[in-house]
Order: structure tokens, then C-alpha cells, then sequence
């Protein structure tokens, strides 16, 4: 027999001692020319070394196993013999979608438990590494498109039966022929979607979404399996749709804690739910699967946990945020923020509060996501020149757009508020009292703000208000005062007919002459001048 190159790729230090031991107490057969902690490191090991036998774990940090896989396929170089070593138990089920890449899978438990199970499988490997040619690397292929196309053929005939209602009864037919009831029984519905903020790779990475695609449908139909007659589906951008029936009629109520715990503990993958019933057969409910199946927010207010079809579709009937209340909701949050602590029971208290009120009147969930980030932004505006803030609110809007619970919605918005936080000075929190003013300060210009009375609100000595303030925004209170109440006058001047003095009033300022002559200091030109002009200074 020949002597065989290993790399071995493993982030966890002590494991990769072991199997690094195991390899090199078979040194008559096996040279380890490479240990790496990250697929990246494994990529440039094999690339230079070409070894015959690639031993890997599947989750690390940086490119993970599979996509060192994936990138080993697209480099051209002759495929290497794959040993897959990972933690998980009960894997069984997404095995196939690992085999799409792997030679062999092991349990790291169980070669712990026999010393000599990860070198007796590299033996059996490396034979076949002699003997592996084109025609077997073609059999593999043509093995891989065949359980792909399964999935694929699956989700295009519920696709078309979306767009065509030609195509509706086709698809009832394959119900049919998957034992599903199409009159009278009811069935159920488990919904699930991938949490885009905990997802390892982009959702338009096609193939890499495949595979998990692939992995995410054998759970579910192993676990549906037991239950009795179901069909699943994988749909876009990391959904899955299961229909089943319950023939044993036990209820099952930890089906959904089951099916989240087994995504969570064998693919890796955070994901959430919801739990469908249906009263009569499929036939009397293709419109109402459909828009259940296809809507954007189908876990929004409700999620991880049993509903009848009828509540949710009540629920998902959007409706715009009035304005008065969008406003009333903009204050109450930033005020809860900017507490000492955000983890208060007042802060809950709001969110509880904010959350009934958006659920039962089914407030638009992009209307509720730019709420929390306007809120965000206008506390940003206390951090000015903080190095690292506009890549925060940056950030907070990608995030804030994956988001598919309202729940993820508020606790990204407080998360990153606390990282706003830390921008102040170096890392140093921003005075609560002090932002407080400050927001009251921008949302009423029409109050005759004195430093003396603001000072002695919060119990501070003048030159100590004067110097937290300054720290807050940068500049003095006075100067921060009038830039805002001259910026609310531009807006004022250009988007109304009031008359200038009135507008003069209502940003604070107690004399109209002293309005005059400070717009004009700041602007250029007189506030009439400026109007007549129409451009923003």
C-alpha cells in the first residue's frame, strides 16, 4: 500500500490534538503535512500539499468546512478522499447532504471512544483513493443532481401552482398520492424560515443554499416521518413549508420545539416557526396555504408557537401606524433608551406595550422596523463625531432589514444603541440626564430653554451641565440651541405659509428682532430673503 498526505482541519485545539495523535501513531502509512484551524487555512494546506485524505470538521470560524469543500471542487485539482468529523448526534437524517461531498462521516465522540475508528476509516479510503477514476467522480455527480433535483421538482410544482391556478390541481393531485387529505380531515402546517441575522453565508449564494436546503428538508421528513402522511418543500430565500396529518392523533405539541432544537443542534442554523392548523382538507384551502406560504412577514407578531389559520390571517392583514401614534411611540422609546440601564423593567414594560398595540392593530412591519431606526438615528445625532457612527447606523439598517420578528426588530435597536453608547468619548456612556434634555430639546424648540433652569433640573452646577453637554454634542448649549432652532426655521420657512414671526414663536424665540438678526448671522440673509430664494442653506 502506498503512503498517503493528510491535512487535518479542526478549530478546536484539544480535538485536533487527538485526531492529530491518532494520524501520527499510524506513520507507516499516513504523513500529516498540515494542521489548519479555519477552512481558509485548509484551502491554501491543500492547494499546496494536494494530500489524498482531507480530514474536517464542519463548523468553524471564518470559511467553515463545507465551503472549503466547495472551493477544493472549484479548484481543479484531483478531489481528495473527505473525512467529516463534527459534534453532532443525530445528524443522521442530513447525512445525504453531506455524503454530496464526503466520503466518510464520523461522530468526534465516537472516535474518542475507539482510538482507532478515524484511522481505521482513513485506511479504507485511501484504498479507494488508488482506485478512484473519471467514471466513479461521474457516478458521484450524477448521484448529487439526482437527490438535488428531488428538492428542486418539489418546490417548482408548488412555485407554478403560486403563479397558475392551472397548475392548482396538479399539485392537489400529488397530495393525493402522498396520502395528504384533500376533503374533510384537517391537516397542518409548519412554517419555517432560516433567521436571516444568524445565517453563515448570504441567501444568494445559490449553491451553498442548496445544500442547506437539501439538509433542512431530511430533518423535517424525519421527523414528520413518525407522524404520518406529510409532504415538504423548500421555498426561497431559506423557507420550508411542511404539510402533514397527525394520523396517530396525538397532538404532538413538541413538534415545534423539536424541529427548532434539531436545526439549532445539527445544521447550526437558528430558525423560527409557526404552527398551522386547518379545520378541513386541503381542496377548501389552496388560497389560504398560498398566502401563507408566500407572505413577507408571516412571523412578524406570532412566531414559535401553534395557531389556527384563521388568527393568523387576521394578523397579517397590515395596516399603516397613524401618525400621531408613530410619533407618540418615537418619544416613548427614546425616553425608555435612555435610561441608565436598558435592561429595566420600564423598558420592557414599553416594548410589552408597544408590541400589543402593533399586533392588534396589525401595524406594517416596515412601518414598525422605520420606526425603531428613526429612533436610533435621532440618538445618534448625541454622539457627533463619535469615530465608528456612521458605520453603526450603516450596520443597524442591514440588520434591522433581515429582521423577520418584531421581537428581533426592538432587541437589534437596543443592541446597537449600546454599542452607540460606547462611541462617547472613547468608550465612556453618554449622561442620561444630559441626552434626555437634549431629546427634549429636539422634539420642543418652542419652550425658552435658560442654562440656569436646565442645570438645576438634574441637580448639576452650571459648569458641570456646561461641560457634559458640550462632551454630548460637541458644541455648547448655546450654540447647539440655536443651530437647531435655526435649521427648524429653514424647514419651516420652505415647507409652510407661516409668517416669519409666527415661526419665530414657535422655535422659542422671544423677540422677532433677535430672530432677524441671528437667522441672518447663521443663514446669510434674512428669513424672507431666504424663503423667496428657496434653497437650503
Amino acid at each position: 500500500m502506498n503512503h498517503y498526505r493528510v491535512v487535518l482541519v479542526e478549530d478546536e485545539i484539544p480535538a485536533r490534538t487527538v485526531f492529530r495523535h491518532f494520524i501520527e501513531e499510524r506513520a507507516d502509512l499516513f504523513t500529516l503535512v498540515g494542521e489548519a484551524e479555519d477552512g481558509r487555512d485548509g484551502l491554501e494546506l491543500f492547494l499546496k500539499h494536494k494530500p489524498e485524505l482531507v480530514v474536517t470538521d464542519i463548523t468553524m470560524p471564518g470559511m467553515n468546512g463545507l465551503e472549503m469543500l466547495r472551493e477544493i471542487e472549484r479548484s481543479g485539482v484531483r478531489a481528495p478522499q473527505i473525512i467529516i468529523l463534527t459534534c453532532h448526534q443525530d445528524f443522521h437524517y442530513a447525512q445525504q447532504a453531506i455524503h454530496l461531498k464526503a466520503a466518510s462521516y464520523l461522530i468526534k465522540d465516537d472516535c474518542l471512544s475507539d482510538p482507532g475508528l478515524l484511522t481505521r476509516t482513513m485506511e479504507e479510503l485511501a484504498v479507494l483513493a488508488d482506485s478512484r477514476d473519471e467514471t466513479r467522480d461521474n457516478y458521484l455527480q450524477l448521484e448529487q443532481q439526482v437527490r438535488l433535483s428531488e428538492v428542486e421538482i418539489e418546490q417548482s410544482l408548488f412555485l407554478d401552482m403560486l403563479r397558475s391556478p392551472a397548475a392548482e390541481a396538479k399539485w392537489l393531485r400529488s397530495l393525493e398520492e402522498s396520502q395528504l387529505p384533500l376533503h374533510g380531515q384537517g391537516f397542518k402546517t409548519l412554517l419555517l424560515e432560516l433567521d436571516r441575522n444568524s445565517l453563515r453565508f448570504p441567501l444568494d449564494q445559490l449553491e451553498e443554499l442548496k445544500l442547506w436546503q437539501f439538509a433542512g428538508v431530511n430533518v423535517l421528513k424525519e421527523l414528520l416521518g413518525s407522524i404520518g402522511p406529510h409532504k415538504v418543500i423548500a421555498l426561497d430565500k431559506g423557507r420550508f413549508l411542511a404539510l402533514y396529518t397527525d394520523t396517530l392523533r396525538t397532538g404532538r405539541p413538541s413538534l415545534l420545539e423539536q424541529v427548532l432544537e434539531s436545526f439549532a443542534a445539527n445544521l447550526k442554523m437558528r430558525c423560527i416557526a409557526l404552527l398551522c392548523s386547518f379545520e378541513q382538507g386541503l381542496g377548501e384551502w389552496p388560497e389560504a396555504l398560498k398566502r401563507l406560504a408566500s407572505a413577507p412577514y408571516p412571523f412578524f407578531y406570532r412566531c414559535d408557537e401553534s395557531i389556527g389559520i384563521g388568527e393568523w390571517e387576521q394578523l397579517s392583514s397590515f395596516q399603516r401606524i397613524p401618525e400621531p401614534l408613530s410619533r407618540f411611540w418615537s418619544k416613548v422609546l427614546k425616553k425608555a433608551l435612555l435610561e441608565p440601564h436598558l435592561n429595566t423593567a420600564a423598558l420592557e414594560q414599553e416594548r410589552l406595550s408597544l408590541y400589543r398595540q402593533a399586533m392588534e392593530q396589525s401595524w406594517d412591519p416596515e412601518q414598525v422596523k422605520s420606526l425603531y431606526l428613526r429612533v436610533f438615528l435621532d440618538m445618534s445625532h448625541n454622539v457627533i463625531g463619535a469615530d465608528g457612527g456612521a458605520e453603526l447606523e450603516a450596520d443597524l439598517r442591514k440588520k434591522i432589514e433581515r429582521c423577520q420578528t418584531f421581537n428581533s426588530v426592538h432587541e437589534m435597536t437596543c443592541d446597537y444603541f449600546r454599542k452607540l453608547q460606547q462611541l462617547q468619548e472613547g468608550g465612556r456612556k453618554i449622561d442620561a440626564s444630559i441626552t434626555r434634555i437634549i431629546q427634549q430639546m429636539r422634539e420642543d424648540l418652542s419652550y425658552p430653554y435658560k442654562l440656569e433652569e436646565l442645570a438645576a433640573s438634574i441637580n448639576y452646577s452650571v459648569p458641570y451641565f456646561s461641560s457634559m453637554f458640550k462632551k454630548a454634542v460637541g458644541e455648547s448649549f448655546i450654540q447647539y440651541l440655536t443651530r437647531l432652532r435655526i435649521e427648524q426655521a429653514k424647514l419651516l420657512l420652505l415647507t409652510t405659509d407661516q409668517k416669519t414671526f409666527e415661526i419665530s414663536e414657535s422655535i422659542g424665540f422671544e423677540n422677532y428682532r433677535s430672530f432677524n438678526r441671528i437667522f441672518k448671522k447663521e443663514a446669510g440673509v434674512s428669513p424672507s430673503d431666504y424663503r423667496r430664494q428657496g434653497t437650503v442653506m
